[in-house]
């Protein structure tokens, strides 16, 4: 009896142990559980990579479906949800064959042979019954696709269009309405995106582009880029450790070379640098600052970050020479970019940033025209001048720094186009071409311009003060950014004997105006599989403790908005240089991932970041100044 107590009463007090630790392990859970019951479910990837991915899924698993004919083709309309003037049409044919596609009765392309075709159709018209013809060698088969209105609250108006021949699109680029949209020569709309992508476009030669994802950006500064076709489907997408702004370009052996920063969007240093697309990497980088800061050891750092406002870039590959224009100096410089050397520097000669002598030797002195003011959008040209866009606005003195803000004072200001040479032996600069349409445009806060391949010249005054509000006894430059209605854009092409070819004005204010034909002698069918996500941001390190040692159950309501990617962190809480904030990740078995977002040291409101947390998903909590708040979103990694 006694050897059977001692077996039975061990084993009921573990029956008892395990009994209690269940229940209590369910009750923890529980606990947990009730953290996830929310609708508020958010993927840590951008969102729009996001629906990509479902898009691709669905779209291929209807390319493999052999019921689907030239007579009986899948076709749909903005299958990508971001550009409604595009469609996709789907079949399979017996045997591999070519087709040609026509667009209301205008030839639009040969796709490649194939047995499977995924087929784009680009530049529909808005609210229209647009009809695509297929023709194969044996057949043809004719579809409608019927858009809707877009209701672009500022549309193109075309002023003058005299060339017959012009099959280009002219692209724009704007923030406040609209974002890329494209028209013809006639002003109709042909392409536009509902998704906030923008600032430069380059185009590639598959018939793709790339232009800047907006998403954290700060000024017109952005972590990355995509490279994306009409459809408004993503094939690569890139987040940079050196970020992009304003501008990039498209090099001969493939590689893109952009301008950013030492760190991506709250820049520090200004960059160039080239990056290798097949892998997100950086390759090689001219920092700026630190060839200023070799030459002049006491130049102001603040103007070596943000405050330069580096807004445009060219490189020319044949004789290795960037130039660079600073729009917060008043100044293009002269790089040899692989040497990582300053050859000159084009300012006004009374520029207190560049009066220590150790400058003298670099500075290019004007005989004709006047210096760069506030400008835009410089350029080599193919007989080796340099070309840009001079706003005309004294930005270094400007009404940002404290400087004359009322209109009345810029009544004598003017906007113009101009192409200087640059004799290096003498160091001088003379005005050999500009355009300024009688010295009546003031644009002082935009605009783009650039010697065409056929020596055509595209001017985008993308920001003009209206005649109204430049007489306003009361109107401010500052003031003037808040309301397009006190300014529009004029975009101007002229031929190469400087006839206007085509002229137009739109109500909103544009960052750039590019010219690109999208009409291809023969296209791919459309990868449908492909989505590659580049990430060269260095990783954000990050520490993780228990449930059990943090108070998740006192935690208060966060009533700020929020918005989380992996690489982004906004709210419109004001975030002061004082406070200390960490976003605690909560997973369902009670682990906490703990992101050090801000210290109180930090004097960086904002920071792009890359936070890579194991596949889950994650109750968000944010620990503001030591106290917790539970944010009610669930972020899926």
């Amino acid at each position: 009896m006694k050897k059977v107590l001692v077996i039975v009463i061990p084993v009921v007090i573990l029956l008892g142990i395990s009994c209690f630790l269940g229940i209590y392990s369910y009750n923890e859970t529980l606990k947990l559980d009730a953290y996830f019951d929310s609708d508020n479910k958010e993927t840590a990837l951008l969102d729009i990579l996001d629906t990509q991915e479902s898009i691709n899924a669905r779209l291929s698993q209807i390319a493999n479906n052999r019921s689907y004919t030239i007579d009986n083709a899948y076709v749909e309309l903005n299958p990508y949800e971001i550009s409604p003037l595009s469609a996709i049409i789907i079949f399979q044919t017996s045997n591999a064959e070519s087709i040609n596609v026509y667009l209301n009765g205008e030839f639009f392309t040969t796709m490649e042979s194939s047995i499977s075709h995924v087929i784009p159709v680009y530049g529909l018209y808005e609210d229209f019954d647009n009809v695509v013809r297929l023709e194969t060698a044996s057949t043809t088969h004719e579809y409608t696709i019927t858009t809707d209105k877009s209701n672009i609250e500022y549309p193109l108006e075309v002023i003058e269009s005299n060339d017959p021949d012009n099959n280009d699109w002219y692209f724009t680029v704007a923030s406040y309405a609209t974002w890329l949209t494209a028209w013809d020569t006639e002003g109709n709309l042909r392409f536009y995106l509902t998704r906030d992508l923008r600032m430069d476009v380059e185009w590639l030669d598959n018939g793709h582009f790339i232009i800047g994802e907006s998403n954290g950006q700060y000024a017109e500064n952005f972590y990355g880029f995509v490279e994306m076709d009409y459809l408004g489907k993503i094939y690569n997408y890139y987040s940079m450790e050196h970020g992009f702004s304003f501008e990039s370009q498209i090099l001969s052996n493939g590689n893109y070379m952009s301008a950013g920063g030492r760190v991506p969007v709250y820049i520090d240093e200004q960059v160039i640098y080239e990056m290798d697309p097949t892998t997100g990497k950086t390759v090689s980088m001219l920092n700026i600052a630190e060839v200023i800061k070799e030459i002049d050891a006491d130049f102001p750092d603040n103007y070596l970050g943000q405050s330069a406002i580096r807004n445009g870039f060219y490189y020319d590959e044949e004789t290795d020479e960037v130039i660079v224009s600073f729009r917060g100096w008043n100044a293009i410089l002269s790089f040899t970019y692989s040497e990582k050397k300053l050859n000159w520097i084009f300012t006004d000669s009374e520029n207190e940033l560049f009066q220590d002598e150790v400058w003298d030797q670099y500075l290019i002195k004007s005989v004709s025209g006047r210096p760069p003011l506030g400008i835009h959008s410089p350029q080599i040209t193919s007989d080796g001048n340099i070309a840009f866009f001079n706003n005309g606005y004294d930005r270094y003195n400007g009404f940002e720094v404290g400087g004359e803000d009322s209109v009345l004072a810029y009544r004598d200001n003017y906007s113009s186009a101009e192409i200087y040479h640059i004799d290096t032996t003498t160091m001088t600069a003379e005005l050999v071409w500009s355009y300024d349409d009688d010295k009546s445009l003031f644009s002082h806060q935009y605009g783009s311009f650039r010697v065409l391949s056929d020596n055509h010249k595209l001017i985008d005054f993308g920001y003009v003060l209206t005649d109204e509000y430049r007489n306003s006894s009361t109107g401010t430059l500052s003031e003037a950014e808040k309301n397009p209605d006190n300014i529009y854009a004029y975009i101007v092409e002229l031929d190469e004997n400087d006839e206007i070819v085509f002229s137009a004005i739109c109500e909103e204010g544009k960052y750039r105006a590019f010219k690109h034909n999208v009409y291809m002698n023969t296209m791919s069918n459309v990868d449908l599989d492909v989505l590659n996500i580049f990430d060269s941001i260095e990783e954000s390190e990050y520490r993780t403790d228990s449930y059990k040692n943090v108070n998740l159950e006192s935690s208060r309501e966060w009533i700020n908005s929020l918005e989380f990617t992996k690489n982004t962190f906004i709210t419109n809480y004001d975030i002061q240089e004082s406070d200390e904030i960490s976003l605690y990740f909560v997973n369902r078995a009670g682990r906490i991932y703990i992101f050090d977002y801000k210290d109180a040291d930090s004097s960086t409101i904002n920071r792009i970041f890359n936070l890579n947390l194991p596949s889950s998903e994650y109750a968000l909590f944010i620990n503001l100044n030591n106290v917790l708040y539970n944010t009610n979103t669930i972020i899926e990694y």
